[in-house]
C-alpha cells in the first residue's frame, strides 16, 4: 500500500511526517511547564472548575442532558491530520457557563449524541474557526451543523481583524492572557498530560463569555444580523465539500494550463482524491500537487510514459499506473465547451475605476466596523464593474449575494450610475461610513 502511514507504536522507521509534531510536542510541553498558568477571572460565564474527563456512556449521557438544559455550549476538537485521509479525532471539548468536559473518542464511545447536538437548531454552538471541528457531523451522519456562532467570523464585524487567533480575542475582549497553544502535539497519546488537559480546556473555557461580549458589541454597532448570516455559512454543505468541481484550479500552476490540459488536471485531481481515500493518506502526502500539474501539462497516455514523470513515486506508479492513464484519457476525451472570453487587460482608465471602487468598498467596510477581507476582493469588485459597464449584472457575483448585496452591491451599482454617495466621518475615535444608493 503506497505511502500508507504506519500504525502508532508500530515497528520500523519513524514516519517523517510526524517529525515536526514530535518537535512541537516536546518544545510546547517544556515551555508550558516553565510558564505560569493564567488566572481564571471571576466571571459568571467562565467556569472555574477543572475539566471532567468523559470516558463512559453514562457520563456522556449526563453531559448531553446538561448541554440541552443550558441550550448552548462551546465546542472544539483536537485531531491529527497528517497521517490519514480524514483527520483522526482525538479529543472533543465541550463547555457551558457552568461546566467543562473533555470527551475521549479513543475510548470507543458512541459520539452520535454529540453529533445530534451539533445538528440541533435549538442548541447554540459557539466555536472559533470551527469549520474543521464541525465537519465530522456531516461526514459521519449526513446532517449539517445548525445554529453556529463562530467567534473568529463574528469578531470581523466589531472592528477587529479577521482572522484573529483565539488567544488575541480573549486577551483583547476579556483581559486574559492564554498560554501558547498546543496545535501540534500528540493528542492521540494516552494518558493525556496535565499540560494537554489544561490547554484543551482553555480552548473552550472562555468561548461563552467571548460570545456574550461579541454579541454586545455587534448590537451596539448594528452588525449582528450580518455576522449571524456569515456564521450561517458554516451550516451549508458547500463549506464541507472536499475536491469540488473547481478544486483543481486552486493548485499552483493550474491557471497557466490550456483548457484541454485543465480538463486532464481535473480528472487527475479526482483520481488522487479517491486513491488517497482508499489508502487513508492525505492527498498531498500521497502525491504532490506539482506532479499532478506536470502530468496535466504533458499528459502520459501510456503506462510507459509514467517512467518519464519526474517525482512520481514508484509504489504509486506500480499500484495506480492504469488508473492514472485512465484519468488522463478521460480528461483528453472530454468535449470542451467554448471557453469564456478572457477579460482583456485593464486599461489605465478601467484600472483607475476598479481601484477607486475597491477603495470605496474598503472604506465603507472599515467605517461599519467590518474587516474588508470578509466583504470580498478586488477581483469581485472588478467583475461587478465590468458587468455594469457591459450591461450584464451577474447575480452570482459575490458582492451581489446575501448581506453583501443588500448592504453594498446595490449601492455600489448606484455609485457607478452616479446615483449614490459615500459619506465618511471621524466619530469618537473611529471611522464611520454610510454608503447610500441615492444622493440626498
Amino acid at each position: 500500500m503506497p505511502n500508507s502511514p504506519k500504525p502508532a507504536g508500530g515497528q520500523g522507521r519513524r514516519d517523517p511526517r510526524m517529525a515536526f509534531r514530535d518537535q512541537s510536542h516536546a518544545a510546547a510541553h517544556a515551555a508550558a511547564r516553565r510558564a505560569p498558568r493564567s488566572v481564571i477571572p471571576n466571571h459568571p460565564s467562565i467556569p472555574q472548575d477543572q475539566p471532567q474527563l468523559i470516558n463512559s456512556p453514562t457520563e456522556l449521557a449526563d453531559l448531553v442532558a446538561h448541554v440541552r438544559e443550558a441550550g448552548h455550549f462551546a465546542y472544539d476538537s483536537e485531531f491529527i491530520g497528517e497521517r490519514s485521509y480524514y483527520p483522526k479525532l482525538c479529543l472533543i471539548q465541550i463547555c457551558t457557563t457552568r461546566r467543562i468536559a473533555l470527551v475521549d473518542p479513543l475510548r470507543g464511545l458512541d459520539l452520535e449524541p454529540i453529533w445530534q447536538l451539533i445538528a440541533d437548531p435549538r442548541v447554540l454552538k459557539i466555536v472559533h474557526a470551527g469549520e474543521q471541528d464541525l465537519e465530522p457531523c456531516l461526514r459521519l451522519t449526513g446532517r449539517l451543523p445548525a445554529n453556529v456562532f463562530d467567534t473568529q467570523i463574528a469578531c470581523g464585524f466589531i472592528g477587529l481583524a479577521y482572522p484573529s487567533a483565539l488567544s488575541k480575542l480573549v486577551r483583547q475582549l476579556l483581559g486574559v492572557q492564554l498560554g501558547k497553544g498546543l496545535t501540534f502535539t500528540h493528542w492521540d497519546h494516552r494518558p493525556l498530560s496535565d499540560v494537554q488537559l489544561a490547554y484543551a480546556a482553555d480552548d473552550v473555557r472562555y468561548l461563552p463569555a467571548l460570545h456574550e461580549r461579541i454579541v454586545q458589541r455587534l448590537d451596539e454597532m448594528g452588525n449582528r444580523q450580518w455576522a449571524m448570516e456569515e456564521c450561517a455559512s458554516l451550516c451549508e454543505v458547500e463549506a464541507y465539500e472536499r475536491g469540488g468541481l473547481a478544486a483543481h484550479l486552486r493548485l499552483r500552476g493550474a491557471g497557466e494550463l490550456l483548457p484541454r490540459n485543465a480538463a486532464v488536471l481535473r480528472e487527475l485531481y479526482q483520481w488522487r482524491q479517491e486513491a488517497a481515500r482508499r489508502h487513508d493518506t492525505p492527498p498531498r502526502a500521497y502525491l504532490k500537487d506539482s506532479i499532478l500539474v506536470d502530468m496535466a501539462r504533458q499528459p502520459p497516455t501510456e503506462l510507459a510514459d509514467l517512467d518519464r514523470v519526474r517525482g512520481l513515486p514508484r509504489p504509486v506508479e506500480q499500484a495506480e499506473g492504469p488508473a492514472i492513464i485512465d484519468a488522463v484519457r478521460r480528461g483528453l476525451a472530454i468535449p470542451l465547451e467554448e471557453p469564456p472570453p478572457t477579460p482583456p487587460e485593464e486599461t489605465p482608465a478601467e484600472r483607475f475605476m476598479i481601484d477607486a471602487c475597491w477603495a470605496m468598498v474598503q472604506t465603507w467596510a472599515f467605517g461599519r466596523g467590518i474587516d474588508a477581507s470578509l466583504v470580498g476582493t478586488r477581483g469581485d469588485v472588478a467583475d461587478l464593474c465590468r458587468g455594469w459597464r457591459d450591461g450584464r449584472i451577474d447575480e452570482r457575483n459575490w458582492l451581489m449575494r446575501g448581506w453583501r448585496g443588500q448592504l453594498l452591491g446595490q449601492s455600489l451599482l448606484a455609485m457607478l450610475r452616479g446615483e449614490g454617495e459615500l459619506r465618511v466621518r471621524w466619530h469618537q475615535g473611529a471611522l464611520r461610513s454610510e454608503l447610500s444608493p441615492r444622493a440626498g
